[in-house]
């Protein structure tokens, strides 16, 4: 399964609003969202290199890989 970092990463620089992040990156307020609440189903190419320019991280720093339990 693949989980979002994204809470992580704002709550390391400190960051709490989504909106003034959406605005920064030109990303759609509810895309930002779904991929800080882990509830996204894909995340389109150009999100997360807003994201990861916006933070200076590599996309693995923003999304992980968890091997489901069998």
């Amino acid at each position: 399964m693949i989980v979002s970092k994204l809470a992580e990463i704002m709550a390391i620089h400190k960051e709490r609003n989504i909106a003034d992040l959406a605005r920064r990156t030109r990303l759609n307020r509810s895309t930002v969202k779904a991929i800080f609440d882990d509830t996204f189903h894909k995340i389109d190419r150009d999100a997360i290199d807003a994201i990861c320019k916006e933070y200076g991280i590599n996309p693995g720093d923003l999304l992980q890989y968890i091997p489901d339990k069998e």
